[in-house]
């Protein structure tokens, strides 16, 4: 199976005890104390939907964050809880959440610890870490690099030495929050590390950091030779070792280059510090050993790949690959079958350090595991082994601690309908259809089964009343998450050389997609994109645009057009404009304050965005019905004035 899956705000004053809809029973509690704390999600686009879920983030000096799930006790409206520190611990963070919706509070649910009644410079470190870089990603928080900065001169204040450990961190949201101000810090530390006299690998390394922040491509040319010349072996060095590798399209010349890595740097497959090393080079050789269509190599390679993940991941992607082009399935069934047995035995390994929890590591495998067995299914299936595809598959959906994509679902039906088991398939056909997750294909199916269990009444009543029920319920969702915020103004050219403003829309509704070439989750959702476009073609008040972003590639316009004219999509794509004092910012997407892409916005017709949808919903159907559910709402709220 294909896995495509898919961080400025106001912010907690130093201590603060309430935090939006969080109030904390202790201001700045003692590490390794309890703390209760009580939720309300009145105010928060959790708001009014049941079950809510809650999972603590712990923070340390120099690991990684710890996550736990914390048991709630809903009171009337608000939710109680209790979380519990260890000794070590710098900073908790809390994140909410209802199925896949997380409360995403601007400021964030975050809690300083003390040590001897004092915040330690670790905490403040670890706040900055929050806002500035990766707060979206646990807690769901705005990130802010103004803040960010601030609390890393409080943390380098109490505690000098980290300084060196955080400074290109430090540096890069300087000069994100003030492009001068940045560009004069960043030179006066490159002037201080040009004073050390031996300098170390690290030392030169932040300097050619620095130096690509201020994109000056002399300087970084003469730090890179010198890293060259006096760390012949060092990290850089293997970078650039590892780069020349994976871009070398021959295959007989790959082999050639990693042997030359492996003699110049001694890696002895017996040594545990050699390792990662020897497994990252021959991963890139086999995954060029299947382009190349050579299968004894790919084995070869794939066989000295130690880490039972990656080899699972490489015998997965050679095995998925070959069930899709209906080749090789001898071989590909074989791997296969290892990459599931290489997932179960991954479980008795110690819990790589990467992982917050066992129970986070337990879970990633189980997810791997169903991954792989919808590719085993499909193999088996290609071989004409049905009972056992069924059965397989029959696991992976019915698995309720597993989050099955439409696409595995579907090729569920395809198997129950090769038992004979139709009465079952049309269940799990239906709940696809009203969940607005189904294909065209699968709705061809259902139209069969229909047929064949002589469902009474009409069909395309019957399938007009499911999808009709998927809208509903997409509405009900995007009702609760609808907002009324005034829309940054713009004035972007298009394909054509036009002149495409915001404010020449007015009165229509108007959906924005922020996306580009290179963003895989943009371009899975274009067909879908392309199907809703193409349904309210015959309606003007509704206007679609595409805006690339974040391309920064010399041969900008040649991608895009190139691109469109592959795919042969039809969209009004507008170049966002680079900033004229940071090119590596963009004008427009971060007026709308986009963390990641795709990201759409529904406009309507007085100039507000109402909606804000991030990421791919999963299949064309999902795409085409959020469109349904928004456009309709707002056209419900137009009729109503």
């Amino acid at each position: 199976m294909k896995t495509l899956k898919i961080l400025s705000l106001l912010v907690l004053a130093a201590g603060a005890v309430q935090a939006q809809g969080v109030k904390f029973a202790v201001n700045q509690p003692a590490a390794g104390s309890k703390v209760k704390f009580t939720y309300t999600p009145k105010g928060t686009n959790l708001e009014n939907l049941a079950d809510v879920k809650c999972t603590s983030f712990t923070f340390f000096s120099g690991t990684n964050p710890k996550n736990a799930k914390v048991d709630l006790v809903k009171d009337g409206e608000i939710y109680r809880g209790e979380i519990t520190t260890t000794d070590s611990a710098t900073v908790v963070g809390l994140a909410f959440s209802v199925g896949d919706q997380k409360d995403e509070a601007p400021a964030g649910y975050v809690l300083e610890l003390t040590k001897g009644g004092k915040v330690a410079a670790e905490t403040y470190a670890n706040e900055a870490f929050l806002y500035g870089l990766a707060g979206n990603y646990y807690l769901g928080l705005t990130l802010d690099p103004e803040k960010a900065e601030g609390l890393y001169k409080q943390a380098f204040a109490l505690k000098p030495a980290l300084k060196k450990k955080n400074l290109y961190q430090y540096l890069s949201l300087a000069y994100k929050t003030d492009k001068d101000k940045g560009t004069k810090l960043i030179n006066e530390n490159i002037q201080q590390l040009a004073k050390i006299k031996e300098p170390k690998e690290e030392d030169l390394s932040t300097t050619l950091n620095l130096y690509n922040l201020l994109k000056q491509k002399p300087q970084i040319d003469s730090v890179k030779a010198i890293l060259l010349q006096n760390y012949p072996k060092g990290n850089y060095a293997y970078g650039q070792d590892m780069n020349a590798l994976y871009t070398t399209k021959d295959f007989a010349g790959q082999e050639k280059k990693a042997q030359e890595m492996i003699a110049k740097y001694q890696y002895d497959p017996a040594k545990k510090a050699d390792e990662g090393k020897l497994n990252s080079i021959y991963n890139a050789l086999a995954g060029s050993a299947v382009k190349a269509k050579d299968f004894d190599k790919f084995e070869l390679y794939s066989s000295k790949v130690t880490n039972k993940q990656s080899k699972a991941g490489l015998y997965n992607n050679f095995a998925w690959s070959s069930a899709e082009k209906k080749e090789n399935l001898e071989l590909a069934a074989k791997l296969s079958k290892q990459s599931l047995d290489l997932i179960e035995a991954a479980k008795k390994d110690e819990v790589p350090a990467y992982f917050s929890s066992k129970e986070a590591y337990l879970k990633s495998l189980d997810q791997a595991y169903a991954t792989y067995a919808d590719t085993y299914a499909l193999l088996l299936y290609h071989q004409n082994n049905f009972k056992e595809a069924l059965s397989l598959q029959e696991k992976v959906v019915l698995d309720k601690d597993i989050k099955s994509s439409p696409d595995v679902v579907a090729r569920y039906v395809t198997y129950l309908i090769k038992d004979g088991q139709n009465d079952k398939a049309y269940t799990q056909a239906e709940g696809l259809i009203k969940d607005g997750k189904a294909s065209d294909s699968l709705k061809a199916d259902f139209k069969r089964l229909y047929t064949t269990l002589k469902k009474a009444g009409s069909y395309e009543t019957y399938i007009a009343n499911l999808e009709k029920a998927a809208i509903a319920k997409e509405k009900a969702e995007w009702t609760k998450k609808m907002i009324n915020i005034p829309a940054p103004g713009f004035s972007l050219t298009n394909l054509k050389g036009e002149t495409v403003s915001l404010a020449s829309l007015k009165g229509k509704t108007v959906i924005l997609d922020y996306w580009a070439t290179w963003c895989g989750p943009c371009v899975a959702s274009f067909p879908g994109m392309q199907k809703a476009m193409a349904k309210y073609a015959s309606n003007p008040n509704v206007v679609f645009l595409f805006v690339n972003t974040w391309q920064t590639e010399d041969n900008r316009v040649k991608l895009v057009t190139d691109f469109l004219a592959e795919k042969k999509y039809n969209f009004n794509v507008l170049y966002d404009t680079k900033n004229a004092k940071d090119p590596s910012k963009f004008d427009v997407v971060s007026a709308y304050k986009v963390d990641g892409i795709p990201t759409k916005f529904i406009i309507d017709g007085s100039g507000n965005i109402r909606f804000k949808a991030v990421g791919f919903s999963g299949s064309d159907d999902s795409v085409v019905k959020e469109i349904d559910a928004m456009v309709g709402l707002l056209t419900e709220k137009e009729s109503s004035k």
